[in-house]
């Protein structure tokens, strides 16, 4: 069987440990890393996460029966329309950005006349960590990667990007980008939202009491893991899903009042600790 070409644009965690994986179970796949810093994709190709790379963008696309954009949730309409003179005929362009519906309606302004063929997606996997040097090579193994249902693709392109990430390991999802991003914006968007805000919390009585660094419990270690993401990252993504986040922040400031409401009756409290307990194993799967 002849390989497909895959450019991924942007070899960092994610875009590598796609590379990675599709390498380990050795799809009909030859990667080729596209970007801009040498170093970074010599590393990509050293630790195996890309067959070849090139620092000319129109050289790395132009025979690519794929390509993938790993760059920033923000830039990335402005990276394809930086990649669509070099594109070849039937290419397929897809992404794996947090956020599906502003990134399909730049990409629609984008291209009016319908000549190219995107096919939203988001894996939901990663780590707070950035880097090629941190990428692995079973980070999909398992894990959800939606597909946006609503792309401007035809239903063999989304089959395909469906196959490249089903090669990868993933349980792939295809759902409207609508609904997606009102799903993420409460089971993902809002807990980096959470952790940002209450290590900033923790840091201002830090700054008044300096026995507070020594009190840190596991739960706050836990709970502010992922607020060690990139924060550019992260406010471009809550920027671009804004509304549907400032709705998921509304709803939980409704849980935090209740508990509040309820901080002076332990029979009470204990009531509303028991059922979101359950709630977790529920959602979790957990016996």
């Amino acid at each position: 069987m002849q390989k497909k070409k895959i450019a991924i644009i942007g070899v960092g965690l994610i875009g590598g440990s796609l590379g990675l994986a599709l390498k380990r179970r050795r799809a009909p796949y030859n990667v080729i890393g596209v970007g801009r810093n040498i170093k970074k994709l010599k590393l990509a190709k050293k630790l195996g996460a890309v067959d070849g790379y090139t620092l000319d963008w129109s050289s790395g696309v132009k025979d690519s029966d794929i390509i993938v954009v790993c760059t920033p949730v923000d830039i990335i309409a402005s990276t394809i329309k930086r990649i669509k003179p070099f594109l070849k005929k039937r290419a397929i362009i897809t992404d794996v950005g947090s956020v599906k519906g502003s990134v399909l309606k730049e990409i629609k302004r984008l291209d009016p006349k319908k000549m190219l063929c995107f096919v939203g997606a988001h894996p939901l996997a990663g780590l707070e960590k950035n880097g090629v040097k941190h990428a692995k090579n079973d980070l999909y193994t398992g894990a959800a990667v939606v597909i946006a249902a609503d792309s401007p693709a035809s239903g063999n392109a989304i089959a395909e990007i469906k196959r490249m990430w089903g090669s990868a390991g993933a349980d792939v999802i295809a759902m409207n980008s609508g609904v997606h991003d009102k799903i993420v914006a409460v089971t993902s968007h809002m807990p980096h939202v959470l952790a940002y805000g209450l290590s900033s919390a923790v840091f201002s009585l830090a700054k008044r009491n300096k026995n507070v660094s020594k009190l840190l419990a596991g739960s706050f270690r836990d709970l502010t893991r992922i607020a060690d993401s990139n924060p550019n990252d992260w406010a471009a993504i809550c920027g671009k899903n804004h509304i549907e986040l400032n709705k998921a922040l509304g709803s939980y400031i409704n849980q935090l009042s209740k508990i509040r409401k309820e901080l002076y009756s332990q029979r009470k409290l204990e009531k509303v600790f028991k059922e979101a307990k359950l709630a977790r194993q529920k959602l979790l799967n957990i016996n």
